[in-house]
């Protein structure tokens, strides 16, 4: 946002408006021949007028992204985010998932729960949020069951592949990509390393559900460990935000020991997957309905995301200082 003057409204108190104008005029129209004191004095007060209207100006350096009208990206015309970016921030989100089964979760609970982590980060990262990157590579064990919907992996590197070069065209330097989806870490991870060896962006990405893993242990009990999949953890991500979307009748009526089960060893394969909700381990990773544990657990997560970002783009800055010989 450029700071045009054209654009703001100053606010000047009419009587100090009407005596700087009365002084300026007295002084310099009344007395023309009272020399030099009159003009530093006409000059002196024509810079405390100058003054008043700079401090009414909003400094765009000063600018947050909590100060415009909205976080999301894609809510600005396109000359209106030219303006934003990168002047007010050079930081986005981007959430990225699929849609596939869960147990007693909703189908887009690896869309809603990234999702969910940018509103929650956004303000404290100052940055904007992307639109979401909502269909993914589901896996094989999963993708027969009813709204299952998977992209292959080479699609899916290619499409990520481009969408962060955009966002790195439109002038973000620092990227943050959370992801819902296990699927599509490898895929992910090759796009990012691509794009920064050809263009120097940095880039973050985060599998929520491999870090973390002592936020359950202090909220639920039990040892630090990583999450299953539409289990303890993963319902609680999603009951902190919409608890409708955990279907608690369904749950209770199946049976937390059909719907869910703990994963064999790795010596055994199968497909499809015997349960769709995997628990950690056997007789732990039970879904708990309760609301306010699990916006306890979720903000943990989040304040997590939040301070590893932060840092890294402390880090990256400082590095490129350094790489200018400062």
């Amino acid at each position: 946002m450029k700071a045009d003057c054209r654009s703001f409204v100053v606010k000047i108190d009419p009587a100090l408006h009407r005596s700087i104008q009365g002084r300026l005029v007295g002084h310099c129209t009344n007395h023309p021949r009272e020399g030099p004191p009159m003009r530093k004095l006409a000059i002196s007060l024509l810079s405390v007028f100058a003054a008043l209207i700079l401090s009414s100006l909003p400094l765009l350096s000063q600018t947050k992204v909590k100060d415009l009208k909205s976080h999301y990206m894609q809510d600005y015309a396109w000359m209106r985010l030219a303006q934003i970016v990168p002047k007010v921030t050079d930081r986005v989100i981007l959430p990225i998932g699929t849609v596939e089964s869960h147990g007693a979760c909703a189908i887009g609970t690896d869309n809603y729960i990234p999702q969910n982590f940018a509103e929650l980060i956004w303000d404290k990262c100052n940055a904007l949020v992307a639109p979401a990157v909502n269909h993914g590579t589901t896996g094989a064990s999963v993708a027969r069951f009813p709204g299952s919907i998977t992209i292959r992996p080479e699609i899916m590197e290619e499409y990520l592949y481009d969408v962060m070069k955009d966002l790195i065209r439109s002038g973000f330097k620092n990227i943050l990509i959370i992801n819902g989806h296990g699927g599509n870490t490898d895929p992910l991870k090759k796009a990012m390393t691509r794009l920064h060896l050809e263009t120097s962006a940095h880039l973050l990405t985060v599998d929520w559900w491999k870090i973390g893993f002592d936020a359950a242990a202090q909220v639920y009990g039990g040892k630090p460990q990583q999450s299953g999949h539409g289990d303890l953890e993963e319902a609680a991500l999603v009951l902190s935000m919409r608890p409708d979307l955990v279907d608690k009748e369904m749950y209770e009526k199946l049976g937390k020991d059909n719907v869910g089960r703990a994963g064999v060893e790795d010596g055994f394969f199968m497909v499809p997957a015997w349960a769709t909700s995997r628990l950690p381990e056997k007789g732990f990773g039970y879904m708990d309905f309760d609301v306010k544990k699990a916006k306890e657990y979720t903000q943990k997560k989040a304040d997590t995301i939040t301070s590893v970002f932060l840092e890294a783009v402390q880090r990256w800055e400082m590095n490129e200082e350094w790489k200018k010989g400062k």
